[in-house]
């Protein structure tokens, strides 16, 4: 994969490095040199957590990159909020904001008993704490690629993934780069450092690709793969209702080859659904369908007193991915009896895993996958967050 690295993509790294809040860190060594790092919500609104340090740190504001205290030996002990400012062990006082710095490399930091790379941040809003990892992209992506892939992939298809995945992770960066937070560790199934080195395949496709990502006019865009397209994926803003830069729909020749062996189906009664639903009953169920994948992107469903839109990801979580396999399927309601039939395996939106494997066992490799499903990007490599 060496030859992919192709260059600085230096308009993409200014970009997101374009706001003052890297610019503030003018004392916070931290900050110098600093690679492209994402910046991960923990906690929001909780009163307090138990927060450990293994080994040498230091302690910031980051408000100001006012240093306030420092350690050579491990500390573990409740942050809250109190009168004065924030406490952790001893009272920070007038303090409302820190930035707890591991001092080397063998420093760790656990929040509530996960173990965490980088830097821990934690804001005293209204008297309730908002706790922030501030890690590398490419921990990140070990950490939420690992919680993933259970099972294994060629190293082409793996390679390909970990592009996609860093691809769609900058965007998010550029994308919320005037918030506090860039995303959400629920959202991401972000764990920390304990969710990696799970499946060494995922490690190797991010060691072999750091750094490269797609790009459409020097920018990175929204990204994602899907295990089995069953022969034809969706655009990003259409199944996920986000505005945003997504990648488009494509067709996928080796799934549609394939269709009929991923067929699926289960039933399940009405009164059921209903309750799952969160309806006292059910007397309607319409599918909203994008017409240029015919994948279903949300359901209408309804009692006699109320409606409800419901999208396809949340419905998936509702009836389990066991049962609603993927967005491409229909829905026939016959007595009590609701019947779902559909093909393949996932959302449906962008890499198809299924694909890429034919692909490699044709002897393809990973730039001419990702070209086959994201035709106008290029690969480029952005390391680091210009100042």
């Amino acid at each position: 994969m060496k030859k992919l690295l192709v260059g600085a993509l230096l308009c993409t790294t200014l970009s997101l490095q374009a706001t003052a809040k890297y610019e503030r860190f003018d004392r916070d060594p931290s900050q110098n040199d600093k690679p492209a790092t994402i910046r991960v919500l923990l906690e929001k609104n909780v009163s307090q957590a138990l927060v450990e340090v293994r080994g040498r740190h230091m302690i910031y504001t980051p408000t100001t990159g006012r240093q306030l205290a420092s350690g050579t030996v491990g500390k573990r002990e409740f942050i809250r909020h109190e009168e004065g400012g924030l406490k952790w062990g001893n009272l920070f006082t007038n303090v409302y904001d820190l930035r707890i710095i591991p001092a080397d490399p063998q420093t760790s930091i656990l929040v509530n008993g996960s173990q965490y790379r980088g830097c821990i941040e934690i804001y005293d809003v209204g008297g309730k704490l908002t706790i922030i990892n501030e890690t590398d992209v490419e921990n990140f992506l070990k950490s939420t690629l690992n919680t993933q892939f259970s099972e294994e992939f060629d190293d082409e298809v793996m390679e390909a993934v970990a592009i996609v995945a860093r691809t769609n992770t900058y965007y998010w960066i550029d994308k919320n780069r005037h918030s506090r937070w860039h995303i959400d560790a629920k959202e991401s199934n972000y764990q920390g450092y304990g969710a990696t080195l799970q499946n060494l395949l995922v490690d190797k496709g991010i060691d072999n690709t750091r750094h490269v990502i797609l790009t459409q006019q020097k920018f990175p865009f929204a990204a994602a793969w899907t295990k089995n397209s069953a022969g034809q994926t969706a655009d990003y803003t259409t199944l996920f209702r986000k505005q945003v830069t997504g990648c488009k729909g494509m067709e996928a020749p080796f799934a549609a080859h394939d269709r009929e062996k991923t067929a699926w189906a289960f039933s399940i009664t009405k009164t059921e659904l209903a309750t799952i639903l969160g309806l006292k009953s059910l007397n309607g169920l319409d599918l909203f369908i994008d017409k240029a994948s015919r994948k279903v992107y949300g359901v209408r469903v309804r009692d006699q007193a109320e409606m409800k839109n419901i999208d396809f990801l949340t419905l998936q979580r509702m009836l389990g991915e066991k049962r609603l396999r993927s967005s491409d399927f229909i829905v026939n309601v016959k007595g009590n009896a609701v019947f779902f039939q559909g093909y393949g395996e996932g959302h449906g939106v962008g890499l198809c895993l299924h694909s890429a494997t034919k692909m490699v066992e044709n002897g393809e490799k990973a730039p001419k996958i990702l070209t086959s499903f994201f035709p106008d990007a290029q690969l480029e490599r952005a390391r680091t967050l210009v100042k």
